[in-house]
């Protein structure tokens, strides 16, 4: 009888570790079954002396095939103004079609800064025929479509205000099954403050941001 007894606590004993192990392996799941790769926040491998905004257009991949499209940079000094394609697709011949060069200000174009300078992107596309020119960060978010790669995922997240800092609390990334997790910066200016927001973009465009709070505040925090 005593055998039976000492036996039956073995069992129960050795059945609650198990659920336990169990527990906690489903815990451990529940926080990584998004992550593809390692789980590891890595660093952006970009650099914002190099404007990083015309850097990320080498990944640009439109959600749906034009006949041609070209993503541009517009430069415009007190003395002269310049036109950049950092990247094009389909028939490149039809480029020459392309005669009227737009003059984008603060209420037109996407990604403008630069003081006293002024810069800033825009897209052009022709589809059936027809030129036009995306100028606005909405028209740009539907002309991305599908979030194929970190840059598209990045260029997304600065239609919304988040951008890259040097400091490593905006400027962090991690792949996800369906999508990306970003760690970049929310830049406000009065006052002066920078905040870290982790922000998860899913391929099909939709994001979900999360404050991780104030890391920089006071005229050190310029950007």
């Amino acid at each position: 009888m005593r055998n039976i007894i000492i036996l039956t606590l073995l069992l129960f004993i050795s059945c609650e570790k198990k659920e336990g192990e169990n527990l906690k392996k489903l815990e451990v799941g529940m926080k990584t079954e998004d992550v593809a790769g390692t789980p590891n926040f890595q660093k952006i491998d970009y650099s914002l002396k190099e404007n990083y905004f015309d850097s990320l257009a080498k990944n640009i991949n439109p959600n749906r095939k034009y006949q041609y499209w070209q993503y541009v940079a517009y430069h415009q000094s007190s003395n002269s103004e310049t036109y950049t394609v950092l990247k094009e697709g389909g028939d490149s011949l039809l480029r020459k079609r392309i005669n009227e060069k737009p003059r984008p200000n603060y209420n037109s174009g996407i990604f403008f800064g630069g003081h006293p300078n002024f810069r800033c992107n825009y897209v052009v596309i022709i589809d059936k025929g027809k030129i036009s020119n995306l100028k606005t960060e909405e028209e740009f978010r539907d002309f991305l479509g599908t979030i194929d790669n970190l840059e598209e995922a990045m260029l997304l997240a600065r239609t919304y205000g988040y951008i890259l800092d040097d400091d490593i609390r905006g400027s962090q990334y991690r792949n996800l099954q369906n999508g990306f997790e970003l760690r970049l910066m929310k830049y406000h200016e009065f006052p002066i403050r920078k905040e870290s927001v982790e922000i998860k973009i899913s391929n099909d465009g939709f994001i979900k941001t999360k404050s991780r709070g104030i890391y920089c505040e006071g005229s050190n925090c310029r950007w």
